[in-house]
Parts: structure tokens; sequence; C-alpha cells
């Protein structure tokens, strides 16, 4: 008899997962994936692409239905985790169901930091880390002409990329002299910097944001410098 596996996070590192199990060990485990986003396991890397409208969204996806199937996989997705209960072995999800399990693997990924700044509540405000960001970016830049990027980091690069493709303008904020610092020396991220500033993305950098200004909905970008970015 096959033994329950358990997967919470139907991500990248899930997938390969299942793609090593079923190589080594196909019929060992029953297993079961669960995620709470609404859709297959997707490429992470190459959802800037989507939001710059250079990628098809089911494009991304890192295996079709089929393939889950094939190697007799369930998959739970739009369905959150809520508790954990080792001692019984069971997961509790958002909707009520009850999950048993023999071995659990926990592969949920990172969560983005939100800015814990004044203002950071308002309506306006996002992060970027999965599909439905990008859904929401992609609104956001359709209707709303000036976009402020906090962080110079991957994912800030790639935000600002895919939302300046998308017809926004853009300004990027890094608190640190360089961007990427912790993968560039000097030269090449002043190289790069000047790559980004060619797609007409404007960069600030040794400057962070101190308060975020407007009533319900985010107006401004206020930097520790005193400046103001409209946003």
């Amino acid at each position: 008899m096959s033994e329950p596996l358990l997967i919470v996070g139907n991500g990248m590192a899930a997938a390969r997962l299942v793609e090593e199990l079923s190589a080594v060990a196909l019929g060992r485990y029953a297993i079961a994936v669960i995620g709470d986003e609404p859709r297959l396991a997707y490429n992470r890397v190459l959802l800037s692409s989507v939001l710059a409208g250079e990628t098809a969204s089911h494009e991304i996806e890192l295996k079709p239905a089929a393939w889950w199937r094939d190697r007799g996989v369930t998959l739970k997705y739009g369905c959150a985790a809520t508790e954990i209960d080792l001692g019984r072995r069971q997961l509790r999800t958002a909707h009520g169901e009850s999950i048993g399990f023999s071995k659990l693997v926990l592969a949920t990924g990172s969560t983005p930091l939100r800015l814990n700044v004044p203002g950071a509540e308002l309506a306006g405000v996002h992060t970027f880390r999965d599909a439905r960001d990008v859904d929401l970016l992609s609104t956001l830049a359709a209707r709303s002409k000036r976009v402020v990027v906090v962080g110079g980091g991957l994912l800030g690069l790639e935000a600002a990329h895919g939302l300046a493709k998308a017809g926004a303008s853009v300004t990027l904020v890094h608190l640190m002299d360089r961007l990427m610092e912790r993968q560039l020396d000097p030269p090449a991220a002043e190289l790069l910097k000047s790559l980004v500033e060619r797609k007409r993305i404007k960069v600030l950098l040794n400057d962070n944001t101190a308060r975020l200004h407007g009533r319900t909905q985010v107006e401004a970008v206020e930097l520790v410098d005193g400046r103001r970015i409209d946003a």
C-alpha cells in the first residue's frame, strides 16, 4: 500500500520533488500537493516576462495537468493549509478539509516583506511575488502612469522592467549605493544601472522610503532626504 505523502506548497520545489520521486520511487507514495494559488505550478522567474507582456501566463506552467495525473498526484490548489497536527498526522485546510499523511514536506517558499512605514496600508501598495500580483500590477500599469518600485534587487528590477514595458512611468528607489549589490561589483552595477535607465526607468540610489502619502489611495512616496515622488 502506498504511503500518503503530502506536499504543502504548489511551486517549483514541489514540482521538482514529484519529478524526482516519480523517477526513483513511482508507486511507493500516494502524493498530494496543496497550494493556495488557484492554478498549476509555474516558473516564478518568468513572472516579469508575463507582466511585460512578453510571455502568456499559461506558458510559464512547469508541467501540464496530464503530467501530474499520469503520476497519480492529487492536486489541491486554491486551498490554503491552516493547521498541522503532527501527533495525529493530519493537516487542516481553509476549506475545513482534513488530510492525513505519513510524510509531510513543507515547500511554501518565502513571503515578501511589506514596507514598515506610515502609509504602507494605503490602497495601491503592492508586493511582487506570484501570478495574482502580476494580474494586479498589470491592471495598475494600464490605469496609472506613475509607479514607484522600492528595492533594487532582482525582484525589484524585474518588477520595474515589467511595469515599464506595460506602459507605466517607473521610478526605482534603492537603499544601497548600487543595484544588486550582493551579486555585482561597482563597475558591473554601474553598467546595469545604465541599461535599466535606457529602458526609461529612473533609478534613485542611496535613498529609502520614509512614508507614503494619500487619504485612502497612495498618491506619493516621500524619501528620507525629503523628496516626494508622485505615484
